[in-house]
């Protein structure tokens, strides 16, 4: 049975990148930064949790937590499956050089006094059969007027956004660097989604990271 070290090596290899596993880690290119994938199964009936990590040059965890829906290894499928729509391409970009335009948009911005790459990852939908609800053109806005508002102290950033629309219920969670960030509620809070019966979700992911000044001192 493959582990969660060969699925991601897979992934990988997709895309011309080949890796080496040290201590669990799944090293691409060989080198750091190294990436994981750890698997919670479901607890009666909800859905099971595939926590990607990726170890950062500073020491600090970037982790990424993708639903997965399901039973036994359907479910850690479909885990992968979200991590693929959502944070994957983004890791691609930022850390192992492989951008697909289509998949995440780059810019840079100027914060906090620094200028920073910012990769962008698309809005990835899920919903019940029949549903299909746009995302609100207000949505990346909101999201980058919190950013502006946010602290930003290290080199590297990562916040992810998600919203649920569920038995006529609202859920909001918006993380900064692993951590419940108040300014990523707030902005989710003030966008006008839709409503409907069913059920469906949005999420997003993006990183930042600092430019190096090539200025001689």
């Amino acid at each position: 049975m493959a582990t969660l070290a060969d699925v991601l090596i897979r992934l990988f290899k997709a895309h011309n990148i080949p890796c080496a596993v040290v201590e669990g880690w799944v090293l691409p290119y060989g080198q750091a930064p190294g990436i994981r994938g750890i698997w919670h199964p479901p607890k009666k009936g909800g859905a099971g949790c595939l926590d990607i990590e990726v170890l950062l040059p500073d020491g600090r965890l970037l982790i990424d937590r993708c639903a997965g829906l399901g039973d036994g290894n359907n479910a850690i499928m479909d885990g992968v499956q979200n991590f693929l729509l959502g944070s994957f391409p983004v890791l691609l970009a930022s850390f192992y050089g492989k951008n697909d335009p289509e998949q995440v948009t780059t810019k840079r911005w100027s914060l906090a006094g620094s200028t920073w790459t910012v990769y962008i990852g698309n809005f990835s939908r899920r919903a019940s059969q029949g549903i299909d609800m746009p995302v609100p053109k207000s949505a990346f806005t909101a999201i980058e007027s919190a950013i502006e508002q946010s602290p930003l102290s290290a080199d590297v950033h990562w916040f992810r956004t998600f919203y649920c629309h569920i038995s006529a219920q609202q859920v909001f969670e918006a993380l900064m660097d692993n951590q419940p960030w108040p300014q990523g509620e707030a902005a989710l809070k003030d966008i006008p989604w839709e409503k409907c019966d069913g059920y469906y979700s949005v999420r997003n992911f993006l990183i930042l990271k600092k430019e190096v000044s090539n200025t001689a001192s």
